[in-house]
């Protein structure tokens, strides 16, 4: 009787219990399109009623394509006791094709907790560098506009002077 009383409390020990940790990460809509070369701003929160005590949190957020390839990556390291909610961003690499992205979220303690969210969100042509390429092309035109003005009037006061 010993034996299985013994037997069934190390079964009990070694039973690995499922931990009642929620995470989520979310893109404000603001950030849902970003330009490449930019940041991508997230909030994170994370819900963990049965923890008893300070821990601390390996949280590491990686951007993948869609051939899951890594273009982006953070690590952070952040003390939780019930929960914690933050804000944090990545900057987009400017040579980031247009595309749907996602942000991978993986939490770890150190221990045995493992825990992984996703969200997505789209990088999409940068509109700054059209706008700022059509007044390059603008202020040449005027230039050149200038020049022949410039050279018209100069033609005009050497022949009437």
């Amino acid at each position: 009787m010993r034996e299985k009383i013994s037997l069934l409390f190390i079964l009990i020990l070694s039973i690995n219990f499922v931990s009642a940790m929620t995470a989520t990460i979310n893109i404000p809509e603001k950030y849902t399109q970003v330009n490449a070369g930019e940041k991508v701003y997230f909030e994170t929160g994370i819900k963990w009623p049965e923890n008893t005590g300070r821990k601390d949190l390996r949280m590491e957020y990686s951007i993948k394509n869609q051939n899951n390839e890594e273009i982006a990556y953070i690590k952070v390291l952040k003390a939780i006791e019930t929960q914690i909610s933050s804000l944090d961003s990545i900057s987009i690499p400017k040579t980031t094709r247009e595309g749907t992205y996602k942000i991978f979220l993986t939490i770890n303690d150190y221990e045995e907790l493992n825990n992984e969210v996703v969200a997505s969100f789209e990088i999409i042509k940068n509109s700054k560098k059209s706008i700022d390429f059509y007044l390059l092309i603008i202020l040449g035109i005027v230039c050149m506009i200038a020049i022949v003005v410039v050279v018209e009037l100069f033609i005009l006061i050497r022949k009437n002077g």
